[in-house]
């Protein structure tokens, strides 16, 4: 039986993002290995052991999750160097594979230092533990300070394979870190995901004939970040742009709009889409006389992304919501705080439909999203023609690292 490792990863992270990355990874080790698998990931999100109960064609799939406080990290580091062991490092001792994902984005020091550190411990332990280690499609950096890239080379150096979802994560590695070795080009693990269509989009619309917009509203930007003060220095006041958005698609005919969240935290208010869509869904609705849907409770990730499928169109800011819409042939705007967007929509030649409101004024945006809404047919059609072939390119991941 081969022994798997998911690390940076999660199945219960109110981040649907993180969820759907780490699903993805699950389904592809099944496709390629067979149920005789066993996956575990260990957790920075969970507190306790949590049995994840995976459906795979007519199989019902353990998976455990194994909680990773920073102490036990700190303390599993130690042992590695020095030959002790704690249930960390016995976890990995025991794997045939380490496959590491970081979140999808946070091998980075852009959301502080501690954050990189515990992204970097369990690379660290695997690397001194000669175990083999498989920095899985992410997005690389940006690394400000010397330290955090000196780490970051360190372990890029090291590990057995490095794949990257975009060609800027690539540039970064060899032109910003100077890594001396290959890095492997491969799509977002989501894209690997299966949506759930036991849960569907006709359940929070009136009309199945309507043409139906999904918008996903980042709490995290609409609270202006985690210190209140635009925090990823935005041009637009998102607020406002959320709500002429809506006004000027609600002025459509046939048009119904559906608010739909994808990072959904009780107890963590700044970040929870599930609010703000309540929130927007309620103000709007009685100032513009309209009737603006949303979803009515949290939903898992492969749920989420059924409900986004039966979009006609779909314009979010969560990177992975708007993964969820692509994969699925939803012709998306993203709405993109941060370049992670942008080099996934280059590489399917759709780059145009991305907006910035880093860079552009709330018109410009406006303006771009109504342009391609109008043109989303030939969007669809480039869709239909790119996203199998970013399958069949994941697919390869496997093959990849077992040639080695």
């Amino acid at each position: 039986m081969k022994k798997i490792i998911l690390a940076g990863a999660s199945l219960n992270s109110g981040n649907r993002g993180v969820n759907a990355l780490t699903r993805g990874q699950i389904l592809l080790l099944l496709d390629k290995y067979g149920i005789d698998t066993e996956i575990a990931i260990l957790s920075y999100t969970v507190k306790e052991i949590i049995e994840n109960n995976i459906k795979y064609n007519d199989s019902n799939i353990v998976v455990k999750e194994i909680p990773c406080g920073r102490k036990k990290m700190v303390e599993a580091y130690l042992k590695s160097k020095t030959f002790g062991e704690n249930y960390i490092t016995r976890k990995l001792k025991e794997s045939d594979l380490i496959l590491d994902i970081s979140e999808g984005d946070s091998f980075s020091d852009i959301y502080g230092l501690e954050r990189f550190i515990q992204h970097s411990l369990i690379k660290l332990i695997s690397i001194n533990l000669n175990k083999k280690l498989v920095i899985m499609p992410q997005t690389l950096g940006p690394f400000k300070k010397s330290i955090v890239k000196k780490i970051a080379r360190k372990i890029l150096n090291n590990a057995d394979f490095v794949f990257v979802r975009d060609e800027v994560s690539k540039k970064v590695a060899i032109e910003d870190l100077k890594v001396n070795r290959e890095i492997i080009f491969s799509p977002d693990m989501a894209f690997y995901m299966n949506p759930d269509y036991r849960v569907n989009i006709e359940s929070f619309v009136e009309n199945n004939h309507s043409v139906k917009i999904g918008i996903n509203v980042s709490a995290l930007l609409y609270n202006g970040g985690y210190n209140g003060k635009n925090m990823f220095n935005l041009r637009v006041n998102y607020k406002r742009l959320i709500d002429s958005l809506i006004k000027e698609l609600s002025l459509i005919s046939n048009v119904e709009i559906i608010l739909i969240p994808h990072v959904m935290v009780k107890d963590i208010e700044v970040e929870d889409d599930f609010r703000v869509c309540k929130k927007i869904a309620s103000d709007l609705n009685s100032k513009l006389n309209i009737n603006i849907k949303t979803i009515d409770k949290y939903y898992r990730e492969d749920e989420i992304k059924a409900i986004i499928s039966g979009c006609d169109y779909f314009i979010g800011s969560r990177m992975h919501a708007c993964i969820g819409a692509i994969s699925t042939c939803v012709p998306t705007s993203p709405i993109a705080y941060s370049r992670k967007f942008i080099g996934i929509w280059d590489n399917i030649g759709l780059g145009y439909c991305v907006t910035d409101p880093r860079k552009q004024n709330e018109d410009e945006i406006i303006n771009s999203i109504i342009t391609n809404f109008n043109g989303r047919m030939k969007i669809k059609d480039k869709l239909s023609k790119e996203i199998p072939l970013l399958k069949e390119k994941i697919e390869t991941i496997i093959n990849i690292i077992e040639e080695k």
